[in-house]
């Protein structure tokens, strides 16, 4: 009788428990804040707890003339495509006099921007997006509003950086017409950091002409994305990481409702990838992004479809082992398609690719009535109805597969540390790889190889020429000490090379170090910090090996693996340069790589 009394009362708390939830004011607000809203449970997207996957699409309907006259229409093509989301541009700063594009100049000079200089707004522009809003509301399509651009064509960061006196991010001489060192200070120079906060508050707090519902407060918005394609200097990455742990945290204190994602293009080598995840595993950034051009952006190494789908899935990777959703945000292809395969064949392997990796979305470049636009998929005319018919049918798939798990095999990130490596390999015995022996008088054993001697190599990239090996990012070199058939005594083994990190183009020499570990025999034998050489005095590293099992093997005469090695786990990833001492080091005859068997 006393344990049916106490269980009921125990039920009896429990339920006036619950009703007092269900009662608190505060707790029904909490709860109707986000209704409709798209946010994120763990690697997914939901909505009202459902699972929400997209196709979508950037869209051109902001700035040109026409692709604003033709906004409706866009935007109900891409529905009726199947598309879900749509990619918008809420920005443009500068006027006709201000920064402009390097190439594309169809529509300058500039007439749309959302802000002629620091205290002059344009609400054309803003009743424009107000517009696009409610004609994306009514085509049951939500928005990703990006709020800022690295590159030129808008203005952009370097206009900011002109508004705070520093006129020379912009430069028609460089790549892209961006000095990058210039242009990285927007991200801490006091005053672009305002101006660029004002633009936050001015478009999260903004009331709707049209509706009268904020920003804010309207689920039709997807999320909010700072910039498009923030870029950062190798080294500098904690500049651009500073800037978006600011700017989220303060747009999440003007709009706690929509999800933020950073907006950093994404990353091609294990050092970037490193940094990649650090800037999504921000407490107020809330899904990944990524963007991918085959053609022009080589050096991602994305040449086939098959190719195109390791990319997607090493990102996909990435994002999920930080349990957040990924976002494809950008992908474009040419009619005239890239290595041997057509443009459909290319969209097909990026729609699938995402598909199959378990990405919340996958959106292209660029849904546009212009048939002349670069990269742009067209609907006013026959020309692209094979690839908006791959748009419709990945749609429909990701619509039924919304609540699909996440693929087993990209969940152990481990798999997944390197984007991609090249591989080389001789066979054992082969003479390229035999190194000069000499035997000394103490009976020690002295072998001496050449940069070109290696058995096998594995890094991000690789080259060399003349006297000198290099490989780019993680990755090893790997030296084979031959077999001999006499046994002798072996006190140690002293391992000696010159070496370098590889320096990334955009990178300052003080910067730069890498961390090479050396490996006998698939035994650790402890890491090296690295930094640039600063001189002609060449930099030699030496490691002494005591281990038994390594001196065994040597006295027994066997083969010895000698590995230096860039793991993908530490913190300098930068590769390795092994090139030949300068003349006059020790001897004439001194080679990169030297491993003596000490009596």
């Amino acid at each position: 009788m006393t344990k049916r009394l106490s269980l009921i009362a125990a039920l009896a708390v429990f339920v006036s428990a619950a009703f007092l939830f269900s009662c608190d004011p505060s707790q029904r607000e909490e709860s109707a804040a986000i209704k409709g809203f798209v946010q994120t449970r763990g690697s997914r997207f939901v909505v009202d707890g459902k699972p929400f996957r997209f196709v979508g699409a950037n869209v051109a309907i902001m700035h040109r003339d026409e692709d604003r006259q033709r906004m409706p229409e866009t935007l109900r093509q891409a529905a009726q495509a199947g598309m879900r989301v749509v990619r918008v541009w809420a920005f443009g700063e500068g006027g006709p006099g201000d920064v402009g594009p390097l190439a594309d100049f169809a529509d300058w000079p500039r007439t749309h921007p959302f802000r002629f200089r620091p205290g002059e707004w344009n609400e054309e522009a803003f009743v424009h997006l107000d517009n696009v809003i409610v004609e994306a509301q009514r085509n049951n399509i939500r928005v990703q509003l990006c709020l800022t651009n690295w590159w030129r064509d808008t203005g952009g960061v370097a206009q900011y950086l002109r508004w705070a006196g520093i006129n020379d991010a912009d430069d028609d001489r460089l790549p892209f017409g961006i000095n990058p060192e210039r242009a990285m200070l927007f991200y801490t120079n006091e005053t672009t950091r305002r101006l660029y906060r004002e633009h936050l508050e001015k478009v999260a707090t903004r009331r709707n002409t049209v509706t009268g519902v904020f920003y804010r407060d309207d689920p039709t918005i997807f999320g909010w994305e700072l910039m498009n394609e923030a870029q950062a200097m190798t080294g500098r990455w904690g500049e651009r990481r500073a800037w978006i742990a600011e700017m989220s945290a303060y747009l999440k204190a003007l709009d706690p409702k929509h999800i933020i994602a950073p907006g950093t293009w994404g990353y091609r080598t294990a050092a970037e990838r490193r940094e990649w995840l650090a800037d999504h595993r921000l407490p107020n950034v809330d899904y990944c992004d990524v963007h991918n051009y085959p053609r022009p952006d080589e050096d991602s190494f994305v040449d086939s479809p098959a190719a195109m789908r390791q990319f997607i899935d090493n990102r996909a990777a990435a994002a999920f082992s930080i349990n957040k959703p990924l976002v494809f945000g950008e992908f474009g292809m040419g009619q005239e398609g890239y290595k041997g395969f057509t443009q459909v064949e290319w969209f097909r392997a990026f729609l699938e690719g995402n598909l199959r990796a378990g990405a919340g979305g996958a959106m292209f470049w660029i849904l546009t009535p212009d048939p002349n636009r670069g990269y742009g998929v067209v609907y006013t005319t026959p020309r692209d109805q094979a690839v908006i018919a791959e748009v419709s049918r990945a749609a429909r798939a990701f619509e039924s597969l919304k609540s699909a798990d996440l693929p087993e095999r990209l969940t152990d990130p481990g798999r997944h540390l390197v984007p991609r490596q090249f591989v080389w390999a001789r066979a054992v015995g082969d003479p390229a790889t035999v190194p000069l022996m000499i035997v000394k008088e103490d009976k020690s054993v002295l072998y001496r190889f050449k940069p070109n001697m290696t058995v096998s190599a594995r890094f991000e990239k690789l080259g060399g020429g003349p006297g000198y090996l290099w490989g780019g990012g993680a990755g090893f070199f790997e030296y084979l000490v031959p077999a001999r058939e006499d046994w002798r005594r072996v006190s140690e083994i002293v391992v000696k090379a010159h070496l370098q990190p590889v320096l990334p183009t955009d990178a300052k020499p003080k910067d730069i170090k890498t961390s090479v570990t050396l490996f006998v025999n698939g035994s650790e034998c402890g890491a090296r910090l690295i930094p640039v050489r600063q001189s002609s005095t060449p930099l030699i590293q030496e490691w002494r090996v005591e281990g038994f099992l390594a001196r065994l093997h040597a006295m027994r005469g066997l083969p010895i693996r000698i590995r230096f090695a860039v793991t993908p786990d530490t913190d300098w990833i930068y590769g390795i340069n092994i090139s030949n001492w300068p003349e006059g080091y020790e001897s004439n005859d001194a080679k990169p790589v030297e491993v003596e068997l000490r009596h």
